[in-house]
């Protein structure tokens, strides 16, 4: 199954400098606001990402800018980029860092566009736009392209902007210096800056800024709009709503399919038959969120906490939960069919009548969690050969039919009725389990006298006399 996460695109995350958070404080104070969070609640921005701007961590750049914007300061001095000229390049320090999903290539094998925006402070300037290849992962990166645009072009140039999207530089400058870097670039004599393959240049219209700051007052007026109303129904694919404070908001039935959620609270939210296929969920706030019978199939639930969500009948398949903290929720005949559901905690989860064939369950908590008539056909929960897993819970009559099982603490679990014909159980823990009408067959790990014991306990082996399969010796 194609995994549509995986398509999103890159993000840009900038920390702030620690000056600059110290900058930010005092303006809180001086605007009036008495806490972080009051704030975060005024721009409807998530708390976790105001506590990570207020930490010097990273986040996504256009929140960011959000911020600064809101306390009424120059971005790029809050990030600690933007410096006094110099003759020389300024020293090193790493301040940017694209958010890269497991799974996708190495930077340097693909090709990210990034607009930068130069400005000239003293005399009328006009704008450039030069296609180019490559990433800006770092401040270094970024001096040395102004430095030598300055020392190609002239000294009317000064990086002022970054932003995601085609790869782009954009620069502005005094007529005379642009027409100089135009005139390099058309003539094949200016063919790469700082490293860069340069493709092409063209002059912009002078509404370029208006319409990146009109991108994003459009995104928060639909956050505002979102919070005030609700939108039901609503056709929100592949929308920007990352970072957002969305707690509470009414998303029944909307479409989200590959929308940007990552890093927003939804946590009370109503997302009942909402369409998140392909959505990009990573670390959300999902707590006590309504997701009944909601489509998440293929979405990025990385790090995203889902504790007491109501899942119950969600399309889940082939869902990225990696790390996902999902104790105590509904999953009810959810369908988790090869979700990858690796050290997610279930503790306390109902994942009665749940599909989880092929589910990746490595390292998951699955303490007191019920299972009783899920299908784990075909599912991994293979246990570390040091520290077995420990799956205390309700697996009465559950299909674990081929599932490996190997090294897993079963030990107190309840396996009354289930079906674990082809399992690996080589070193598993069956101690004080529940295995009356458990059904084996064909299971590797078993002695004769393994056998025997869980027989008196109830167990039936299902296979046929004289079958060499029945009783497979550990080594």
């Amino acid at each position: 199954m194609t995994n549509l996460s995986m398509r999103k695109k890159k993000k840009i995350t900038i920390p702030p400098s620690s000056e600059g958070v110290k900058i930010a404080e005092n303006a809180l104070i001086r605007l009036g606001f008495d806490s972080k969070i009051n704030f975060a609640k005024a721009q409807l921005l998530s708390r976790r990402t105001i506590t990570k701007f207020f930490q010097c961590r990273l986040i996504q750049l256009d929140s960011f800018k959000k911020i600064c914007h809101e306390l009424k300061l120059d971005w790029t001095k809050i990030a600690g980029i933007s410096e006094e000229k110099n003759s020389k390049i300024p020293e090193t320090k790493y301040c940017i860092n694209p958010d890269i999903n497991e799974g996708w290539e190495k930077m340097h094998t693909q090709t990210f566009y990034r607009q930068v925006t130069v400005r000239d402070e003293k005399t009328h300037t006009i704008k450039a736009k030069i296609k180019w290849i490559g990433d800006i992962k770092s401040c270094e990166t970024l001096s040395r392209i102004e430095w030598n645009l300055r020392k190609y072009s002239g000294e009317t140039l000064k990086i002022t902007d970054i932003k995601e999207g085609s790869i782009r530089l954009t620069v502005e400058g005094s007529q005379e210096d642009i027409d100089r870097l135009v005139s390099g670039i058309k003539s094949g004599e200016l063919k790469e800056v700082s490293g860069f393959p340069v493709e092409d240049v063209q002059i912009l219209s002078e509404s370029s800024e208006d319409d990146e700051r009109n991108e994003l007052n459009n995104k928060w007026c639909l956050v505002r709009e979102i919070v005030i109303q609700g939108i039901r129904d609503r056709n929100l694919s592949g929308f920007d709503l990352s970072d957002a404070d969305l707690r509470y908001a009414n998303l029944s039935g909307a479409n989200l399919r590959s929308a940007d959620l990552s890093g927003a609270d939804l946590s009370g939210a109503n997302l009942t038959s909402a369409d998140l296929s392909g959505a990009d969920l990573s670390g959300a706030n999902l707590i006590d969120a309504n997701l009944m019978s909601a489509y998440l199939s293929g979405a990025d639930l990385r790090s995203a906490d889902l504790s007491g969500a109501y899942l119950m009948s969600a399309y889940l398949i082939g869902a990225n939960l990696i790390g996902a903290n999902l104790s105590g929720a509904n999953l009810i005949r959810a369908y988790l069919s090869g979700a990858n559901l690796r050290s997610a905690d279930l503790t306390s989860a109902d994942l009665s009548g749940a599909d989880l064939i092929d589910a990746n369950l490595i390292g998951v908590n699955l303490i007191g969690a019920n299972l009783s008539g899920a299908n784990l056909s075909g599912a991994s929960l293979i246990g570390d050969r040091i520290r077995a897993y420990r799956i205390h819970a309700d697996l009465s009559g559950a299909n674990l039919s081929g599932a490996d099982l190997s090294g897993a603490d079963l030990s107190g679990a309840n396996l009354s009725g289930a079906n674990l014909s082809g399992a690996d159980l080589i070193d598993a823990n069956l101690s004080k389990t529940k295995v009356e009408k458990a059904r084996f067959s064909s299971n590797l790990g078993f002695s004769e006298s393994m056998k025997q014991d869980l027989i008196k306990q109830g167990a039936i082996f299902e296979d046929s006399p004289g079958d060499r399969s029945e009783v497979l010796t550990k080594v």
